[in-house]
């Protein structure tokens, strides 16, 4: 009897354990859909205690101890953080303004293979915590360890970078992979009744008297049969209608297809170019790496700063000569909007040679 009443004992101990399992698990999981919901429903109060958080990266260094790892810290779960809310509101508030032609152009491809929107992740990921990881590395295995780390984030960057090259047809990487947060929707302005206060025909009249006309009805004209709005022409300067009427003129950009918005690289000069500056990290990243295990990290020699900025201008010439060589339109002004913005954004990324390796401590310094 002892027995039978032990086993019974057991086996509804354990039918209960097994069935608050289910409710065990799937509680994360309930948190994380509170989570969700409470950044959809207050996506600009979000968006204001982002900022704040990252303006106080400006104020925590050398307010205590260890407060560059803090304020390193903070700023990049802050960045990890503002990556995946911007990921939850893409999904959940759709931009009604037209987008950016970069926008369209990434999202063209990562809406079509998980592989590609899988790379910009983690190649966003890598650049926001590498220089946490960097200074954690340093502080734990000294710069022996930190340069290992720091060779293998390049590589790793470098993998992501050459998926997405192929992917998209050979095509040269964009700046700023990852698409833009949408515009918040801003709730509409309701009146507040307060006492006698009353809205008539958009006027709101409160017990003086006085009344104001609201902006919002400022800022637009109603059509009587369509019930769409126009809205008002500015009337402070011809300068500001200028700029009006030019922001309400579509390029060449706004009318072409995702994938036209950066032209394929045909040429075998071309793809080399590209290729050379996807490498360029690494081969800098694995020349500072021998010097520091050869002579302790000379760090005025001049091998690795002549070898990194070596593979640079070559792939800036390769490039060069790619464009100059297109077909029926070739040059400069051959050239999609993005890839203006890219090739001036790689010219200017020239100067920062001044600022890095032997030249920094040769001459800048």
């Amino acid at each position: 009897m002892a027995l039978g009443h032990s086993t019974s004992t057991m086996t509804s101990l354990y039918k209960q354990a097994q069935s608050a399992i289910p409710a065990t698990i799937s509680l994360p999981l309930h948190w994380l859909k509170s989570y969700e919901d409470f950044v959809t429903k207050n996506a600009n109060s979000v968006t204001q205690i982002e900022s704040t958080l990252r303006s106080l990266t400006y104020i925590i260094p050398g307010r205590f101890r260890e407060s560059e790892l803090a304020s390193e810290s903070l700023h990049t779960s802050t960045l990890l953080l503002s990556l995946y809310h911007t990921s939850l509101l893409r999904r959940q508030f759709p931009s009604p303004l037209p987008p950016s032609p970069q926008t369209r152009y990434i999202t063209h491809f990562t809406t079509r293979s998980r592989l590609y929107s899988h790379s910009i992740t983690l190649l966003q990921t890598v650049q926001y915590t590498e220089l946490l990881c960097e200074m954690f590395f340093k502080r734990r295995g000294g710069d022996k360890a930190r340069w290992r780390l720091i060779v293998m984030l390049e590589i790793v960057k470098a993998i992501c970078r050459t998926i997405m090259f192929w992917f998209t047809g050979r095509r040269p990487l964009v700046e700023g992979m990852a698409p833009e947060r949408p515009k918040l929707p801003v709730a509409e302005p309701e009146a507040l009744h307060m006492g006698e206060e009353s809205v008539v025909d958009g006027v709101l009249v409160s017990d003086g008297g006085q009344s104001r006309v609201s902006d919002e009805r400022m800022k637009e004209w109603p059509m009587p049969r369509t019930k769409m709005t126009l809205p008002v022409l500015p009337t402070s300067s011809g300068s500001s209608i200028t700029d009006f009427l030019s922001s309400r003129v579509i390029s060449p950009d706004d009318i072409k297809l995702p994938p036209h918005l950066v032209r394929k690289i045909a040429t075998f000069q071309g793809q080399a170019a590209e290729v050379l500056y996807i490498l360029r990290p690494v081969a800098y990243a694995l020349a500072l790496q021998r010097l520091q295990s050869a002579n302790g990290g000379n760090k005025r020699d001049w091998r690795p700063w002549l070898l990194g900025l070596g593979m640079e201008v070559a792939a800036r010439e390769f490039r060069r000569k790619e464009i100059g060589e297109r077909r029926p339109a070739g040059g400069w002004r051959g050239c999609t909007g993005l890839e203006k913005e890219e090739l001036k954004r790689r010219k200017w990324g020239l100067a920062w040679w001044g600022m890095r390796g032997a030249f920094y401590e040769n001459v800048t310094r």
